[in-house]
């Protein structure tokens, strides 16, 4: 208890918390709002009095069920609260409650009198877990569900809130306590073990797409106690020869033994025995490796999810097993069960194992073993000597004893990235940076559902003072950029300078001065603006809700046309008549779409051309209505027919093939069948691409949840772990994908059929890939990560410069929500206009005076 003389200091302690972390203000306030202390709303001593409990659940948003409700609004808040107060050796004091809203609702963050320093934290945890125990009790009551599934639902929170902690904080939660399963932690030197093969096998990938004829990565991964923990087999094993030798600790021991003699030993010690040295061969006879005992086997924390990013990176990847091939069968079906089962399995004979795992390793031609990891100390030898360039990494499991090596790894795996919050680590929101929603762990990422109710809408007025302010900066640094640059005696050259400067993210490589003599001499000599021609903007990506939250233009596809006011502001400076930009808006060219979700697109990107200034600068037409224009282009009445031309030629070629049957051969047997024309895009890529712009119904409640859950691993359908239902939506979501990938293909191809081509030749072909054809000029609007600006989310970096990332990263990095003024509500959610760090917004949740003044294009 706290005196009330302490109290003062206390809340004064909150205070100055809550001013240094903006995650904790997003969970915590202080007890100056209207709330509702936690023993008010349960009361252990009268657990049938739920009312206040049933209001608070009654006044839910109404597509959320009571348990989740809870789960979120609830639980989650309390656990970050709770860790965040503990990161800073704190620990409340006096009450805490629930905040509520003008309805008598949860907002979503709890309220805590004060802080005092961390003591008896044990204590604190287990009265914290009782409380839950009590809620779920009363939850029974009010949702109707069982007490058992709505515990279940707390606990999930409570794991995911304490993985991925900093050794430090994780240090605060040790003791005896009910959380001490769920306390996580990934030391540093595993995870950059982990991230250094990874950067390996991108290397090597890489090359490979440079240089032809060379050996693509190959990774072996051994299988028992090293991706597979086989705990009950072991522990049944132990019991055995316990029992035959009248050793009782043997029954239930600390630490489990590994499966070689270097193991045994450490075995004994750890369990405080001084007999049983004689034992480990009898032990290794105990051990079943009959069929149902496998299946009994679980696997090595994170070794699902790392074995797809060495896929996803370009290795392939294969178990390299000790086992005889008479549990071929058995070890198919325990890999198939849990998701596994696509990788090549390399099985033994008889004989010592590490020389038939080097002889099965040199089967792969057109490959090179770049990693290997083991648990048997003689197996890593033979592989270093054997394979002397490729990285050789012993595996410790936890929970078994090994050769006791220091290095090596405990499991599989690494920090997810960007680096959690609240967890020890960084303390600020971090932008991604990837291009792909692939490049994310989206399982291991916090979707925050109460964050859109913590955002601000703008003024009319503050909405322009941002535009005013991003258009004056860029033209001014425009107008220098080209004045810089000497127009000379070769203007042409002059201008090529400055198209391809560092603010536009040209690739001088791919766009050389032959080409810039090629499109620029004759526009440079007759006085005329310079014609740039690109695809695009298509349509803001908001099917599943990680990209984005709606369907129309956001600051990202506004800050791109004022990159083009100061491309056009710079090459004034050498080129007077400047230039002109033709887009090609390709929404539902290539992939059907409603055509009511196209137009309310355009006609806000109309208004933002408008606002920009850009309306001299920038036409925009509908692809096929250029092409209908165009004298050279073929009859649009021919389409359908060459469609369907094309989209057979595509499923003869991949007849037999079935994505739901095995994923990751059907996408590589696609990929050598492909009948793309040179030039075209590959049908494999393509579809990595696809697959994550693939509408998925929301579900109602949390609006990144059901999509988190399904593209957290999309290829794995057969995980008996995983719900029925979620692996049948992944199962829809990647036949969906494979049509819609084929009729985007075959598009392509039509395209060329009807001459589609001449319309890149009236200018400048402006590309916005990454990797942009030759002869094209690349044009990276937003800098970064060079994702386009329709496939996520505006957002902010620490510099104040408008940034795009995917709004599942950006929420759980605490970026919050700033609206369009009148931002409509649509099935249940509003569409951010921009992300911004917490650091620009005040007290109060208003945008500062540098969020409206300052923001900016990124220099380079």
């Amino acid at each position: 208890m706290c005196s009330p003389e302490e109290m003062p200091e206390f809340r004064a302690g909150l205070r100055r918390a809550l001013a240094d972390d903006a995650l904790l203000r997003l969970y915590c306030a202080p007890a100056e709002q209207n709330w509702l202390a936690l023993g008010d709303l349960v009361c252990g001593d009268f657990p049938g009095d739920v009312l206040a409990l049933k209001r608070l659940v009654a006044d839910r948003p109404g597509d959320w069920t009571a348990r989740d409700h809870l789960a979120e609004f609830v639980v989650r808040p309390l656990l970050i609260t709770f860790r965040g107060l503990l990161t800073r050796g704190s620990l409340p004091a006096g009450e805490v409650g629930v905040e509520l809203g003008p309805e008598s609702s949860a907002t979503g963050r709890v309220v805590v009198e004060g802080v005092r320093p961390a003591a008896e934290v044990p204590a604190a945890i287990a009265a914290l877990d009782g409380w839950l125990t009590e809620l779920a009790a009363a939850g029974v009551q009010v949702t109707g569900e069982e007490q058992e599934r709505i515990r279940g639902a707390f606990d999930e929170v409570v794991s995911q809130e304490l993985r991925n902690l900093s050794a430090e904080t994780a240090a605060q939660l040790a003791g005896d306590h009910p959380w001490r399963e769920f306390v996580h932690v990934v030391g540093a030197g595993q995870h950059e073990v982990l991230r250094q093969v990874l950067r390996v096998v991108r290397e090597r990938s890489a090359r490979c797409r440079r240089e032809s004829g060379l050996p693509r990565p190959l990774v072996a991964v051994d299988l028992d106690f090293c991706a597979v923990q086989p705990r009950q087999r072991v522990h049944e094993a132990v019991r055995r020869v316990g029992a035959a030798h009248g050793i009782a600790e043997f029954a239930d021991p600390a630490v489990l033994p590994g499966l070689y003699p270097a193991g045994w030993r450490p075995f004994l010690a750890r369990n405080g025995l001084r007999r049983g040295d004689g034992l480990h061969a009898e032990y290794r006879r105990n051990i079943a490796w009959h069929g149902e005992a496998l299946l009994t086997d679980t696997l090595a924390p994170g070794i699902k999810r790392y074995v797809r990013e060495l896929e996803q990176a370009g290795a392939r990847v294969v178990w390299l097993t000790g086992r005889r091939h008479r549990v071929r069968a058995a070890t198919e079906e325990f890999l198939s069960g849990r998701g596994l089962g696509h990788l090549d399995l390399r099985t033994s004979d008889d004989g010592p194992v590490a020389e038939r795992k080097v002889a099965a390793l040199r089967e792969f031609h057109g490959y090179e073993l770049v990693a290997a990891f083991d648990d048997s100390a003689a197996n890593r030898a033979a592989l270093r000597t054997a394979f002397p360039g490729a990285l050789v990494i012993p595996v410790r499991l936890p929970g078994f004893t090994s050769d006791e090596s220091a290095d090596g790894i405990e499991t599989f795996e690494s920090l997810p990235h960007p680096v959690p919050l609240g967890r020890g680590h960084a303390r600020e929101a971090q932008l991604s940076h990837v291009t792909s929603l692939s490049g994310l762990r989206l399982g291991e990422l916090s979707t925050r559902p109460t964050i859109w109710g913590h955002g601000a809408e703008l003024t009319v007025a503050e909405q322009a003072r941002i535009v005013d302010s991003l258009v004056a900066a860029a033209v001014t640094s425009g107008r220098k950029l080209g004045s810089a640059i000497a127009a000379g005696a070769d203007r042409v050259r002059a201008v090529w300078q400055v198209i391809t400067a560092k603010p536009f993210g040209a690739s001088r490589s791919a766009y050389p001065l032959a080409a810039a003599e090629r499109d620029l001499r004759g526009p440079v000599e007759a006085g005329e603006p310079i014609r740039f021609v690109v695809v695009g903007p298509s349509l803001k990506q908001d099917g599943s809700r990680l990209k984005a939250l709606g369907g129309l233009p956001d600051l990202a596809e506004l800050a791109m046309l004022v990159r083009l006011r100061q491309l056009d502001a710079a090459v004034r400076q050498v080129h007077p008549p400047g230039v002109r930009v033709r887009a090609l808006t390709d929404a539902s060219h290539f992939r059907f779409r409603e055509p009511d979700r196209c137009a309310a697109y355009h006609r806000e990107f109309a208004r933002q051309v408008a606002a920009v200034g850009a309306a001299d600068l920038v036409s925009v037409e509908d692809f096929d209505d250029a092409a209908d224009a165009h004298p050279a282009c073929g009859d649009r009445t021919q389409r359908p027919e060459l469609l369907l031309a094309h989209r057979e030629k595509y499923e003869t070629a991949f007849a037999g093939l079935d994505i739901l049957r095995n994923p990751g051969a059907a996408l590589a047997e696609a990929a050598t069948r492909d009948p793309s024309a040179p030039g075209q895009p590959r049908f494999a890529e393509l579809f990595r691409s696809v697959l994550h712009a693939v509408d998925i119904p929301c579900h109602g409640g949390d609006p990144l949840a059901w999509s988190q859950r399904i593209y957290a691993d999309p290829f794995d359908l057969t995980d008996r772990s995983t719900p029925a239902e979620v692996r049948r939506a992944r199962g829809d979501l990647l036949v969906s994908a494979w049509r819609e990938t084929i009729t985007y293909l075959a598009n392509k191809h039509v395209d060329a059929d009807l001459g589609y081509q001449v319309l890149w030749r009236e200018g400048v072909r402006m590309s916005l890939s990454i990797r942009p054809t030759p002869g094209r000029l690349r044009f990276v609007p937003l800098g970064g990560s060079g994702v386009m600006p329709w496939h996520g989310t505006a957002a902010l970096n620490g510099n104040q410069e408008v940034a795009v990332d995917y709004a599942i990263s950006l929420v759980d990095q605490g970026f919050r929500p700033l609206y369009a003024p009148g931002t409509p509500t649509r099935r249940g959610l509003r569409q951010p206009w921009l992300m911004v760090p917490p650091d620009l917004l005040d007290p109060e949740g208003r945008p500062t005076e540098r969020l409206l003044s300052g923001t900016r294009l990124r220099p380079k």
